[in-house]
């Protein structure tokens, strides 16, 4: 007779563990090389409840490699709802900059997936739409305008960041003083406020 696999998760916990485990996974083989088989065996369940869960490869890294960027978005879209008094334009971008920073520095895995499954991946993670709504949105939510000078300033400024989190080691020296995180941070906030604020022309700001 057959033994009936017991599950070690309880109610609730067998999604997030398989997430966690995709993560890892898509994170060492990138997305072509990675498998539903290996991350299915990391969780310790079986392939055919991370393809109920999730549907595919491409489903499952959509909500493990890139849903947490989407997350980012949201709350802080919402954080910015919430405030009782209106932030100017230069608050709201220092404090994307900052934000933003902190996010690439804690997912600089999942987004270097992420950048190497659009080159490597199916179509639609690189194409997907969403991608350049959420642009979109915080475009608009910056500087209450819509256009592509406020995308071309969103998405320059995430470009910046991106590659200054990604290319500390070489861009800056090991123990000179522009590679302390604080001093760099604020470094970049100034930058990228000064180039979002010109390319938006003082009508815009």
């Amino acid at each position: 007779m057959a033994s009936i696999r017991r599950s070690p998760y309880r109610r609730g916990e067998a999604r997030p563990a398989i997430l966690e485990h995709a993560r890892a996974v898509f994170t060492e083989r990138g997305y072509h090389d990675a498998s539903l088989a290996e991350v299915a065996a990391r969780s310790d369940v079986s392939e055919t409840l991370v393809y109920r869960y999730f549907g595919s490869k491409t489903g499952l890294f959509e909500e493990s490699i890139i849903s947490p960027g989407r997350v980012f978005i949201d709350r802080f879209l919402a954080d910015w709802d919430n405030k009782q008094t209106t932030p100017t334009t230069e608050e709201k971008v220092r404090a994307f900059v900052v934000e933003l920073l902190d996010f690439v520095r804690e997912y600089q895995g999942l987004i270097l997936a992420w950048a190497l499954a659009g080159r490597h991946g199916p179509p639609e993670i690189a194409t997907d739409g969403n991608h350049g709504q959420a642009v979109r949105r915080l475009a608009s939510a910056l500087t209450d305008t819509e256009g592509d000078d406020a995308e071309m300033a969103v998405a320059l400024s995430m470009g910046l960041i991106l590659s200054v989190v990604f290319f500390t080691d070489v861009l800056f020296a090991t123990g000179t003083a522009n590679r302390d995180p604080d001093r760099l941070t604020d470094a970049v906030t100034r930058f990228v406020l000064a180039g979002f604020l010109s390319q938006l022309g003082p009508s815009e700001r």
